[in-house]
């Protein structure tokens, strides 16, 4: 670790702001939140080729809610899309309000057609309700909205319930007792790290005790399991658990996060010369979400005086050049190549990590808000 914290600027730093207030404008005026009838204020997992939302999602219902404290918090390219973006999450806060009141948690993935089905359905996840319990903390600390410990404190009463007796978090709850296929989502693995510290970060009395033992035996043992072999092949998952490390390491000592930097540096091993990463330790497409991940978690350790030097500087550059490739011109950003879609939860994680990388003058202060604030 050396020198004071600080990133280089590329010279394409006005093309990264500029598309960072694409991406800002997608997200608040695109339709990707619902904006009448029964789902007024969900947020959709992504708008087909026509512009329209295919289903709604809790999880990133809850990715939307940080990423508009985000916004409100200091991100926002003004004042006035500061404001919208208190109204955008009023009303995903909304959303998440009625559905817990009314019938519980809604389907992982509520599509708005009918007779649409989808394996997801067949569980309830806790990576889902701990997300959306993390927007919920997020945004109501940032409003100043008086009932949001309340709505927090129902969701993680329901992680409880489904993790009681258990050493770590589960994954998940099946309903109707159908299985769900193998995949690293359905399985407990690093992913519940970013779970688990956003859970910790909760005030007591939101944070019920025999959770927040659950949390911290959830963090131990993940970060002990990345600092060995990686306990699954996909980046996606393994990133979330070190923006778990990221979160649960905002108010240690430098040790915590010269974790991350010897987890990140391993990670990185796999970028490629044209600056990208696959979504597998062995390979496979490229995807937006895993590229703008590993962006927003080097530009966060090189905030804190880690990554320093020309070295790193031209590797986070080759992140940054291969995430504004998927960029359209109408600020939506696309999971993959040869996609015609525009991703909710990639625009979010694009426009942290873009906004991030295209201001060098300011980065200690937008650094410190994008730890506290990481979708």
């Amino acid at each position: 670790m050396t020198g004071a914290p600080s990133i280089t600027g590329t010279g394409l730093s006005a093309e990264t702001a500029e598309t960072a207030r694409r991406i800002e404008r997608w997200l608040l005026q695109s339709g990707v939140q619902i904006e009448e009838g029964a789902q007024r204020g969900a947020v959709a997992g992504w708008l087909d080729r026509e512009g329209r939302p295919e289903f709604v999602y809790l999880e990133i219902t809850g990715y939307y809610l940080t990423t508009m404290a985000w916004l409100a918090s200091g991100a926002a390219s003004s004042p006035d899309r500061a404001a919208d973006a208190l109204e955008h999450g009023r009303q995903a806060l909304g959303w998440i309000t009625r559905n817990l009141s009314e019938q519980g948690v809604p389907p992982t993935r509520l599509y708005l057609s009918a007779g649409r089905s989808d394996w997801r359905n067949a569980g309830v996840f806790t990576f889902d309700l701990a997300m959306a319990a993390r927007g919920v903390a997020c945004f109501g600390d940032v409003a100043r909205h008086g009932a949001w410990e309340k709505l927090a404190a129902g969701l993680c009463t329901i992680i409880e319930s489904m993790c009681s007796g258990a050493a770590v978090l589960r994954s998940h709850d099946a309903v109707a007792g159908a299985p769900l296929p193998d995949r690293w989502s359905t399985q407990p693995g690093p992913h519940h790290l970013k779970s688990a510290a956003a859970l910790l970060r909760m005030p007591v009395g939101v944070l019920g005790a025999p959770l927040r033992r659950v949390c911290h035996r959830t963090c131990e043992h993940w970060e002990a399991m990345l600092q060995e072999a990686w306990p699954c092949r996909e980046l996606h998952p393994l990133l979330y658990g070190m923006e778990g490390l990221l979160i649960g390491a905002l108010h240690t000592e430098d040790e915590a996060l010269e974790v991350v930097e010897r987890l990140y540096a391993r990670l990185m091993g796999l970028q490629t010369v044209d600056g990208t990463l696959a979504e597998t330790t062995g390979g496979g497409i490229v995807r937006s979400d895993v590229l703008a991940q590993a962006l927003r978690i080097g530009l966060l350790l090189r905030s804190r005086g880690y990554l320093q030097g020309d070295y790193w500087a031209g590797r986070l550059d080759g992140l940054m050049r291969a995430l504004l490739g998927f960029v359209r011109p109408d600020g939506g950003v696309l999971f993959s190549g040869g996609q015609d879609i525009a991703n909710a939860w990639c625009a979010m994680f694009a426009h942290q990590a873009l906004l991030l990388h295209s201001r060098s003058a300011d980065q200690a202060p937008l650094a410190a808000v994008a730890s506290e604030l990481l979708v």
